[in-house]
């Protein structure tokens, strides 16, 4: 019983760990911000993610009323993921779609949208702004979830002390013997 113990211990502890280890990169912050309005197109567009995302995979695209306005690729500084658009982009509506590889390896997807009234080549949009709809970040691989990880830690629990009890009660059985 004396030997069980610290491994039942050690067990418990992997368990019972903290559920953020299973949680990948989220999108924090756009510059435009997702939804809004820009008087003047910016000359990038700028996500901010909660953990620094890896370069490995790293896309964004930025499409707008002449199609894709991205130019070059993006580039990472921090936990800023920067993709510059083309001098040519008018104004109008603005769709940024994104993939980028979680600091933990996994892929993390979204888009958001946003409208500018004046374009980088100085047209103004032709229309007002529709409406936009934030998509949430997901990851490709589904793991974004925190079921799964809460379900492990409770059914875990249960059998450890279940086996903790069923220990203890045959070492009682085994003393009055």
């Amino acid at each position: 019983m004396r030997r069980l113990a610290p491994a039942l211990l050690a067990l418990g502890l992997l368990v019972l760990a903290p559920t953020a280890a299973f949680a990948h990169d989220a999108l924090e912050a756009t510059n435009p911000a997702a939804g809004t309005t820009v008087t003047q197109l910016p000359s990038s567009v700028v996500l901010t993610f909660s953990e620094t995302p890896l370069e490995i995979g790293t896309q964004v695209e930025v499409t707008g009323p002449s199609g894709s306005v991205s130019s070059g690729a993006p580039t990472i500084s921090g936990r800023d993921v920067t993709q510059a658009l083309a001098p040519s982009a008018p104004g109008g509506d603005y769709t940024v779609s994104y993939r980028v590889t979680s600091d933990d390896g996994h892929p993390v997807t979204g888009t958001f949208s946003f409208h500018a009234t004046i374009g980088l080549d100085g047209s103004t949009a032709t229309a007002g702004a529709t409406v936009h709809v934030q998509s949430a970040p997901t990851s490709d691989d589904g793991e974004g979830s925190l079921l799964v990880p809460i379900l492990l830690t409770v059914v875990g629990t249960l059998v450890l002390l279940g086996l903790g009890g069923f220990l203890v009660l045959r070492g009682r059985d085994a003393e009055r013997s």
